[in-house]
């Protein structure tokens, strides 16, 4: 019997975490590794590490050629979780206090600097071969977040930006880690440049639509869910779609109201409740599920090009799972 892609995303991810939990065995200094082993002890949706096996055997390979690189994906995505939780002041995390909500601030940092390390360390298992590859490629990558959480933070001083500036911002905050998993997985699964190039598209079109998404369960999303704080976007003035698409939408009355709303502080639900009502009078959510669409429909494209196999065809029905999440 052919396994469903729930089975098959099921097996992707007792894979990732049979190993994912032993990742830090050290103890001493606690005030390091506790931190470390709590930040990575409670997995989240592992989109990223999943995409990177499925990519490896959408090229041609194996996923278990690629599983190192799948874990250090998911500890570098956690490194930069940790700092981006100091950054934006943010309490919750997976339904879990934040590290430094946790410890503190310099506890975070540290714990955030082991687990990029930890996961280059990871890099370092992969075939020889493939290693300098691997870790230009990581390492280019990471950078292009780093300059992503900088425009992200550098936006917050800003009344309004373009559209144009948003998805550059997006695309390296968000995209790039995307794109990332699935080039990596193409090229350890052995793909040939065409393959990689197709794939890198596919995983940056999916991770516009995620951030996109996620800018939606800021306001829209139910805080157990997502396992955050709703409004924490607004509350920190961060630039998302809705904001930047509504700013630039609005009428002069709907800006100023909009304005009036969003700079008053603390956030209260029944502000919340009227910036939402706001943004559907404007159509900014409406833009948002529309632009979400798009850009799962190119990367349905981004596809076409390659061999129809068992993982490839994965890949097209994670769209459909991606398109209905909600957490």
């Amino acid at each position: 019997m052919i396994p469903t892609l729930e089975e098959r995303l099921a097996a992707c991810r007792a894979l990732i975490q049979e190993h994912f939990q032993h990742l830090v065995s050290q103890d001493d200094p606690p005030e390091l590794y506790e931190p470390m082993r709590y930040a990575l002890a409670q997995p989240g949706k592992q989109l990223r590490p999943t995409l990177l096996l499925l990519c490896a055997e959408a090229a041609g390979g194996r996923m278990e050629q690629a599983l190192d690189a799948a874990l250090a994906i998911e500890v570098i995505h956690t490194f930069t979780l940790v700092h981006d939780d100091i950054m934006d002041h943010d309490e919750l995390r997976r339904g879990r206090p934040t590290v430094h909500r946790r410890w503190d601030e310099n506890v975070a940092l540290l714990a955030g600097d082991g687990l990029l390390v930890l996961g280059y360390a990871l890099l370092a298992r992969l075939e020889p071969r493939r290693v300098p590859e691997i870790l230009q490629l990581y390492s280019s990558a990471i950078l292009e977040i780093c300059e992503g959480q900088a425009l992200d933070k550098a936006f917050e001083t800003r009344s309004e930006i373009s559209l144009e500036s948003y998805y550059r911002m997006i695309h390296k905050k968000t995209g790039r880690l995307f794109a990332l998993a699935c080039e990596a997985g193409a090229i350890l699964g052995g793909g040939d440049a065409g393959t990689v190039a197709a794939l890198g598209t596919y995983g940056a079109m999916v991770g516009r639509a995620f951030q996109l998404q996620d800018d939606l369960l800021d306001v829209l999303g139910d805080e157990k869910t997502i396992g955050k704080d709703v409004g924490s976007d607004l509350e920190e003035n961060k630039k998302t779609f809705l904001i930047t698409h509504a700013r630039g939408t609005a009428s002069p009355g709907q800006r100023e109201r909009l304005n009036e709303l969003t700079a008053a502080r603390p956030l209260t639900r029944e502000r919340l409740a009227e910036i939402i009502a706001l943004f559907n009078e404007i159509g900014s959510i409406s833009a948002a599920h529309a632009e979400i669409g798009r850009s799962l429909q190119a990367a349905r494209i981004a596809l076409s090009p390659l061999p129809q196999n068992a993982a490839s065809r994965d890949l097209t029905s994670l769209l459909e799972t991606i398109a209905g999440r909600t957490f």
